[in-house]
């Protein structure tokens, strides 16, 4: 059954990483609900957070993808609780 995901991805804060990112989620033909990519506190790293719809084979798929990008630090997939969070944060900035 196809629901709505929410991906957390560490990168290197390089330039072009989330031009590969996107990119790969074009090829693969793959929707993006949502995006939202910030440094964290260490400079050198950024957070990317990509929500996506699909069944639990389809975000395999783009996560084994992800992950296998240079700059990519790690992938993961927020538990509900954070995810809710995130997703009210998310609201908040948007009104």
């Amino acid at each position: 059954m196809e629901h709505l995901h929410m991906l957390s991805i560490l990168v290197r804060n390089k330039s072009g990483v989330l031009q590969r990112i996107t990119g790969l989620f074009s090829r693969r033909g793959y929707n993006i609900q949502s995006i939202y990519a910030g440094q964290t506190k260490n400079p050198t790293i950024s957070r990317i957070i990509i929500e996506v719809p699909g069944d639990d084979f389809i975000i395999n798929q783009v996560k084994n993808q992800v992950n296998k990008l240079v700059d990519v630090i790690e992938i993961s997939e927020p538990d509900a609780d954070a995810a809710q969070a995130m997703q009210q944060a998310r609201e908040n900035i948007i009104r």
